[in-house]
């Protein structure tokens, strides 16, 4: 278990507020603990001032991944309710809500911080926290996560292409990734690394593009673990429709296989061998990401033992760069922690022969104590 953050500091609250505070941590904290482990490890390593904004992060993407249409099977429950509503109103249960998080969104960031009216969120609620304490939050990236969920249940939650994977991460993981960059980077929290980062463009756009990397191997890792999930309770696809159809899969198939519809067991073992094919061609993509982020990740190490060589009149500089392990800074190579779990299942996934089916491959117990090597070792 994760230490609970201690930073609230009481002389800028109110008793009440701080008691709303206080709910708001442990609401979100058990959210995470439940729903998003590897969320939840990980923040172990955020620095204690801004992890409870961190967290609210990572619940607002938990929160906006449940919202949906009811799936494409049109009998259930969810869809009817979802068309009626869209019927009679013009807008469906999803639309409601997706308007609810951007209002709310919006709201947090316009009013003024200082206010200590419940929001009745607890995920709004630290979010607002994180801007009275001056932590870089930037809107955009939320309102950029909004729209391309949105965008992907307005389109049945399918993709054409693996391409079309890596465009929905960019606009939902890769997001996420900036938020915990730009959060780290708060003057409050990693002003030497601020300093360096002023001598450095190339070390600007390495990091930029080492978040995106990692935020479409992800995507695509998790297309592919939740491919049964989709299925089952969505009755949706979510693997590239030209490598299914290239492999002589159709969509209809794939769901009748993990809806357990196939009695003949010849043409339920053909399906699956022709699903691991389609799974590997495009984990091949994912994987491909997570080595130009690991190639990105030693060029910037190498870019930032230059820029300290190049600066020794920088004392601000010089005092601190003694500390970083492995020559990179916490604030830098924290956020590319984000990684960690896609390598590990992209792993276990080549052990298991890409079998979607083989038991080992939706748990994962390494995490906590890869995290910690990782993070020693400046690995990814």
């Amino acid at each position: 278990m994760i230490t609970r953050s201690r930073h609230i500091s009481k002389r800028l609250y109110s008793t009440n507020y701080l008691a709303i505070l206080f709910n708001a941590q442990e609401n979100v904290n058990q959210l995470l603990e439940s729903q998003d482990r590897s969320s939840y490890i990980l923040a172990q390593y955020i620095p204690e001032p801004v992890r409870n904004t961190y967290l609210a992060i990572r619940a607002f993407n938990l929160e906006i991944n449940k919202i949906n249409e009811g799936g494409s099977n049109v009998q259930s429950r969810a869809a009817r309710a979802s068309s009626q509503m869209s019927n009679t109103l013009g807008v469906s249960t999803a639309d409601l809500k997706f308007k609810f998080w951007s209002d709310l969104i919006l709201r947090v960031f316009t009013e003024d911080s200082r206010n200590e009216t419940d929001l009745g969120e607890p995920i709004a609620i630290l979010l607002r926290d994180g801007l009275k304490h001056d932590f870089n939050l930037d809107i955009s990236y939320f309102q950029q996560f909004l729209q391309t969920r949105r965008h992907f249940i307005k389109n049945n939650s399918s993709f054409q292409t693996v391409n079309d994977i890596c465009s929905y991460g960019e606009g939902t993981f890769s997001q996420l990734n900036y938020l915990t960059q730009g959060l780290l980077l708060s003057p409050s929290i990693s002003p030497s690394v601020i300093r360096l980062l002023e001598y450095s463009t190339e070390l600007q756009s390495q990091m930029s593009d080492i978040a995106a990397h990692i935020g479409q191997a992800t995507a695509v890792s998790s297309m592919i673990l939740g491919v049964p999930f989709y299925a089952q309770s969505r009755n949706q696809i979510t693997l590239p429709v030209d490598l299914m159809t290239s492999s002589g899969l159709s969509q209809e198939s794939l769901l009748r296989l993990f809806q357990g519809h196939i009695k003949d067991s010849a043409e339920e073992n053909q399906i699956k061998e022709a699903l691991k094919n389609v799974v590997y061609e495009t984990a091949i993509t994912a994987n491909d990401h997570m080595l130009t982020a690991k190639s990105k990740l030693e060029m910037a190490r190498q870019e930032i033992k230059k820029i300290v060589q190049e600066q020794p009149q920088d004392q601000l500089l010089n005092k601190f760069s003694k500390k970083w392990r492995k020559g990179i800074p916490d604030s830098l190579y924290v956020p590319t922690m984000a990684g960690i779990p896609t390598s590990l299942f992209l792993n276990k996934l080549e052990k298991c022969n890409f079998d979607l089916f083989h038991g080992r491959l939706q748990k994962e117990w390494r995490l906590p104590m890869k995290s910690f090597y990782y993070y020693y070792m400046r690995l990814m």
